[in-house]
């Protein structure tokens, strides 16, 4: 109890101040970008961001560090359509054969197909394929994320509405086709690091066990963070790990609402964690990329490295030993105003 009291309040106090956060990614043509994936196919990386709101754009790179751009994957939906704005959190996988594109679109996701990971994509139905009545989910739904499992099984996760973002994950029979109806695995705090939010889902296996990693707290907000929870199933039930959140803001190093992450593993083997940052330490959209590494110690703790996975077990002991009491602790404050009308979201 008292280390996830710390952790509390380290969103508010604390610097890390020998943390090497890294530089935001450059992205030639990129006024803003959000919610990051990236997919590598015959030693290229692919990244596809949030960036136009309307359009889906894609960037290309052989070490992570330069980029190129590769024009617009998926473009703008007609006036009128189910998906003709409001589209974000883009994300791209292959069966062998297609790239499968998903993404979310007026607070549903729809899913597209092409025969590259450049596009052009094209949608798979005139109607989305979550959210909106399909997929077994009548209301909304953002942020998919497909799981495939070393047994070829598919999962389906996304951010659902009860009436508060959830988490939840459903079978899939096939790369266009929900098997089944989702199950609720995560739930928002009211009073905790998520407040209201739980969202953008990303599955990370270890050792054989699910990692569920998952923001919170609102996409505009320098209090946005990554959290977890684990499973020894990719249906769960899943248990949020205790001193959530693992990745959160360093106001005095100008890292502001770290969030709304995806992974992959770089050229040298190593894994990586792949998320977005604000710019300003106000509220806004104004968001960049990043890359750290992501790390395990050897009983199955994740942290993001900033300076490389060098953490043990017994850094958790210490933690403890130097944890304030509770009622030390002041309770989480944005600090940013009165414009307390976040929704939510992960645009």
């Amino acid at each position: 109890m008292r280390s996830t009291i710390l952790l509390l309040a380290l969103l508010l106090t604390t610097s890390i101040a020998a943390a090497d956060y890294g530089a935001p990614l450059v992205l030639p043509e990129a006024e803003t970008a959000a919610d990051p994936a990236v997919i590598e196919v015959g030693g290229t990386y692919y990244l596809y961001v949030t960036s136009s709101y309307v359009n889906i754009e894609c960037w290309a790179s052989e070490d992570l560090v330069q980029w190129r751009y590769e024009g617009v994957a998926w473009a703008q939906a007609p006036a009128g359509a189910w998906n003709d704005r409001d589209v974000w959190a883009p994300e791209v996988h292959t069966d062998g054969e297609y790239f499968y594109l998903y993404y979310a679109a007026n607070m549903m996701i729809g899913v597209a197909r092409a025969e590259a990971p450049t596009g052009p994509f094209t949608d798979v139905y005139d109607h989305p394929f979550v959210g909106g009545g399909y997929g077994g989910v009548n209301g909304l739904a953002i942020d998919a994320h497909v799981f495939r499992d070393d047994d070829d099984r598919l999962y389906f996760y996304f951010a659902g509405y009860q009436p508060f973002s959830v988490v939840r994950v459903a079978r899939m029979s096939d790369m266009v086709t929900i098997d089944g109806e989702p199950t609720t695995l995560v739930k928002p705090g009211i009073v905790n690091w998520e407040l209201f939010v739980t969202e953008a889902p990303w599955i990370v296996k270890h050792d054989g066990v699910y990692y569920l990693m998952y923001s919170g707290y609102g996409a505009d907000r320098v209090n946005y963070a990554v959290g977890y929870a684990t499973a020894d199933d990719p249906l769960g039930p899943f248990a949020e790990y205790v001193d959530n959140p693992i990745l959160y803001k360093d106001v005095a190093a100008g890292f502001y609402g770290p969030g709304h992450n995806g992974a992959l593993v770089d050229p040298d083997g190593a894994l990586r964690i792949v998320y977005h940052t604000k710019v300003a330490p106000t509220i806004g959209w104004d968001r960049e990329i990043r890359i750290n590494e992501l790390c395990f110690t050897a009983a199955g703790r994740m942290y993001v490295g900033f300076d490389g996975c060098t953490q043990t077990d017994e850094d958790d002991d210490a933690v403890d030993d130097d944890a304030t009491d509770d009622d030390d602790v002041a309770p989480v404050d944005d600090n940013e105003d009165d414009e307390d009308d976040d929704d939510g979201c992960g645009c």
